[in-house]
């Protein structure tokens, strides 16, 4: 009998030391208190490792041993749980967790969403567009670069960024020209169509202008005067996108703007211009910021026709 007690003690005491031990120890290190999810992972994983281990090997008692704590703390645990807690299932809980993320991602984003007043109108004309870090791939049909280089006169420079420190990647710059040769590797006389326009079918469209496409070395450094729009990364919720008209006297910020996926909107409010559908967000914002008409029906204006 003795040796019975003895080896459910042993189990006992095997039990307590692995699944608490290691735990403390770990949440004594700097930042450890990060991956405290880990913790109760641990402890029921080395509990189910013991008890399966002495099963194996014929030592019942000690079994039993480890299984003791797992029931102690079920046991003290119980009567503190709200009545039912313990019948709900887990489709029960998993539809609370989803409950309860979904109303904090309401209220980061919420939070995201304040502080936005109207921009300001640039002071002057620019013949240079920056789209610093912007993704293109929005509801418009037709690419962005190539229909505001055609319809403004523009240089248009978009710069892709990488990674988590948003390094430079690369640059390529689009400039409309009323040229009768367009022969140049990269050159077009057709507007390119968006990842949404390929979806609706939608075919190049053939202008008249001349698009000449290079690619470019890190022009972040250039100082040339421009309208800058470029996105200031952050938080996953709180992103926003940045409007600098970039002249020669310095840099003078018109705004910030922040989209609201959960809202589906704009912060702060931009009017779509007509022909512009409101979830056509950037070429809202570039309307808006520009001053000009970037409508497909404004482009159609340059539209020719081509001999098969």
């Amino acid at each position: 009998m003795r040796r019975y007690f003895l080896e459910m003690l042993f189990g006992f005491i095997a039990a307590v030391v692995l699944a608490v031990g290691p735990p403390i120890a770990f949440l004594a290190m700097p930042a450890a208190g990060m991956f405290l999810f880990v913790v109760p992972i641990w402890s029921v994983g080395v509990v189910c490792l013991l008890f399966v281990g002495f099963l194996i090997f014929g030592r019942i008692p000690a079994a039993i041993g480890v299984a003791l704590p797992a029931f102690a703390m079920l046991a003290i645990a119980a009567p503190l749980l709200p009545p039912g807690a313990l019948s709900k299932g887990p489709a029960g809980s998993v539809g609370e967790q989803v409950n309860v993320d979904d109303f904090i991602e309401r209220e980061l984003k919420e939070k995201c969403a304040t502080g936005y007043v109207s921009l300001k109108k640039p002071s002057a004309k620019y013949g240079l567009l920056v789209l610093d870090g912007i993704d293109t791939r929005g509801e418009q049909n037709y690419d962005v670069a190539d229909a505001v280089a055609v319809l403004t006169g523009m240089r248009v420079i978009q710069i892709s960024r990488v990674g988590t420190d948003r390094h430079f990647h690369e640059g390529w710059e689009t400039t409309a020209e009323r040229s009768s040769s367009c022969a140049g590797a990269r050159d077009s006389a057709k507007v390119g169509i968006s990842p949404r326009g390929s979806q609706r079918s939608i075919a190049p469209l053939a202008v008249d202008a001349c698009l000449r496409r290079i690619k470019i070395p890190d022009p972040s450094r250039e100082q040339t005067p421009a309208i800058v729009v470029r996105s200031t990364g952050g938080a996953v919720h709180c992103e926003a996108t940045e409007l600098v008209e970039r002249a020669a006297s310095g840099d003078v910020k018109l705004g910030r703007v922040h989209y609201d996926s959960y809202h589906d909107r704009l912060y702060p409010n931009l009017k779509a211009p007509k022909g512009i559908p409101n979830n056509n967000r950037l070429l809202v914002l570039l309307s808006e910021v520009l001053q000009q008409d970037l409508s497909d029906a404004a482009l159609m204006r340059h539209a020719v026709e081509t001999t098969k």
